[in-house]
């Protein structure tokens, strides 16, 4: 059973990594690359870290941050390696923040540390606080030949299983593929994390299907109960 990671290069390696000390056949490419931008934080009673990627860069410039909110296992723990405290809510996606922590961010300045292609879930915070949000890395969508080569390998059905890891990968991948592209994913299992993730797919003619926890451990136990039930082989 062979699966295709679609994540940013610098996330890749450890996760397939992961994948193949667990059994599964994995390969990877990235469908988008990610450039780090200069910020300041403004001042604020809580700071909402979206992403590892901005985790990382906080740890890096040594950024104090008051209260913090980190989306996903993986952005909390390396705040907390770094000595950080910090919230997570039980959901890994923005909607979740603005259901559990609700009470918490009323009235409060709230900043948002984020890329610059992140949805519209967090802006609902802007009803009850003093929302801001500042970009600490851009995302753009790759088209050379490694990604070319890919959807080439999906069309000549080398893959069971692709994991979508974020929106803005699912559509940068859906941009380079044909309609006999578009065909293969229908019969192949697209496993998409987050729900911006999924109904971008859904969208566009798909069915993917979401792990219970948004993350890639959740995903490989996803892959796992799939074989186990005999949908991949």
């Amino acid at each position: 059973m062979r699966v295709l990671i679609l994540r940013p290069a610098e996330l890749l390696e450890d996760t397939l990594a992961t994948f193949r000390k667990a059994g599964v056949e994995a390969y990877g490419c990235p469908f988008v690359s990610l450039y780090y931008e200069e910020f300041e934080v403004p001042d604020h009673d809580c700071a909402i870290v979206t992403s590892q990627n901005s985790a990382r860069e906080i740890v890096k410039r040594k950024i104090r941050l008051n209260r913090i909110i980190a989306i996903g296992k993986k952005t909390a723990e390396i705040l907390k390696n770094a000595g950080y405290e910090v919230l997570v809510p039980r959901r890994f996606e923005s909607s979740a923040i603005v259901e559990e922590f609700k009470d918490l961010l009323k009235g409060k300045k709230v900043v948002a540390i984020r890329s610059d292609q992140g949805g519209d879930e967090l802006r609902k915070i802007s009803e009850f606080a003093d929302y801001s949000e500042i970009f600490a890395y851009r995302i753009v969508k790759l088209d050379g030949e490694e990604q070319k080569k890919e959807i080439e390998k999906v069309k000549a059905g080398f893959y069971d299983a692709i994991v979508f890891s974020s929106r803005m990968i699912a559509e940068s991948f859906l941009e380079k593929c044909d309609e006999e592209c578009v065909k293969r994913l229908r019969n192949m299992v697209l496993i998409a994390i987050g729900t911006p993730t999924a109904e971008f797919l859904k969208k566009k003619g798909l069915l993917p299907v979401t792990p219970d926890e948004f993350t890639f451990d959740g995903v490989l136990g996803l892959i796992k109960a799939l074989e186990g039930a005999g949908s991949l082989h």
